[in-house]
């Protein structure tokens, strides 16, 4: 009995061993990082500024917002502590398309204990510039209480 459960444990081994591997998608392995940019807001608990960074990727083939790409993906995250109250976050993103001309407008609401947000652009190929607007404000029994408003602005290739 010991020889064939050592040899169905061996036969189980050579055939994990000689299994093809799976290979992740690339885009997601190794985003392309264009720029980091500092978008931070005033706190809405007063305490100091909060320090908000966007990450911008682009030639993204698969956004998360399930459109086709390639799409500029914009992810926003603060670098303070979460706090024991919620952000409620308003974030509207302009841009432009300096090659075709065409613009657009995306508007995403989150909630969260730090501020943490993703807007995907779809403006076509080209340079684009674009204005993130984001609205912070805490969740006190009703959403977006003491808002405070910030802009900023960025660049990327699509």
């Amino acid at each position: 009995m010991r020889l064939g459960l050592v040899g169905a444990v061996g036969a189980l081994f050579a055939a994990l061993l000689s299994a093809p591997v799976a290979q992740a998608i690339p885009e997601y392995t190794e985003p392309n990082l264009v720029t980091t940019l500092n978008c931070g807001s005033a706190n809405p608990l007063g305490n100091g500024p909060l320090p908000v960074r966007v990450d911008v990727y682009n030639q993204i083939a698969f956004p998360s917002d399930g459109l086709p790409g390639p799409a500029i993906s914009l992810i926003g995250y603060s670098l303070t502590r979460p706090q024991a109250l919620e952000y409620t976050i308003e974030v509207r993103v302009n841009w432009r398309n300096q090659r075709t001309g065409r613009t657009g407008s995306v508007t995403v609401p989150s909630r969260a204990q730090s501020v943490r947000w993703q807007v995907d652009l779809h403006p076509g190929s080209g340079p684009v510039a674009f204005t993130i607007h984001q609205k912070v404000g805490l969740m006190l029994f009703v959403p977006m209480v003491n808002p405070q408003y910030s802009t900023c602005r960025g660049r990327a290739v699509a």
